[in-house]
């Protein structure tokens, strides 16, 4: 990736670090930082007085590791690859949690668990093969859990929230610590098609 393919402008890091994002990527160069890990690349510009600000630091790392193709695009440092899809739908947020909830709007998102428990640390286990464990949960809000299909080797983390605009609801589906780029297109993909399943089920509702 080149520097104009930043997410923040030449002009904004050059005013707010006094380098443009060329000379930061061969000051980092010449450090070597291509061979060191997200954190050493941070703590490298700090010890050596190079960036007093600690966003910028991590601003600097992130887009250098883009820029040297140690990072795609979606992925962060701390969640791995991420991704988030929403929809708004002609619900109240009691009503929209209650799509999300109950058994058959549930069954198109996590699947089927006749038994499942909505409170913190809660496990789960689908008819499907989906496992996981319910991590944080505010009734009317959101419900944070892991989520591991059978086909992952290790649980992401997906987190479904409401936020309430006018008549409308916006269903989010936020998801991390995915494995690739790859992956990451798939479950956008994946949530896309979920969101849409949900409306169709509030369409035949109504």
């Amino acid at each position: 990736m080149s520097a104009t393919q930043s997410r923040i402008s030449d002009a904004a890091v050059q005013k707010a670090t006094g380098k443009n994002w060329a000379e930061w990527f061969a000051l980092l160069d010449g450090e070597g930082a291509e061979a060191l890990p997200h954190k050493q690349i941070a703590r490298l510009l700090h010890d050596k007085g190079y960036l007093a600000s600690g966003w910028w630091r991590q601003t600097v790392t992130v887009e250098y590791e883009r820029a040297r193709g140690l990072r795609s695009v979606g992925e962060t440092a701390s969640a791995g690859f991420e991704i988030g899809v929403q929809k708004s739908l002609p619900l109240t947020p009691a009503q929209a949690w209650n799509l999300l909830t109950e058994p058959e709007g549930r069954a198109l998102w996590l699947g089927t668990v006749p038994d499942l428990r909505w409170e913190k640390r809660a496990a789960y286990a689908t008819a499907e093969g989906t496992r996981g464990e319910i991590r944080s949960f505010t009734p009317g809000k959101l419900v944070r859990l892991t989520w591991q299909p059978p086909h992952f080797t290790a649980p992401s983390t997906l987190q479904v929230s409401l936020t309430s605009s006018g008549a409308k609801t916006a269903l989010r589906f936020h998801q991390e610590k995915l494995d690739s780029a790859a992956t990451r297109e798939q479950m956008r993909a994946h949530w896309r098609e979920v969101l849409e399943q949900l409306a169709k089920l509030v369409q035949r509702v109504d």
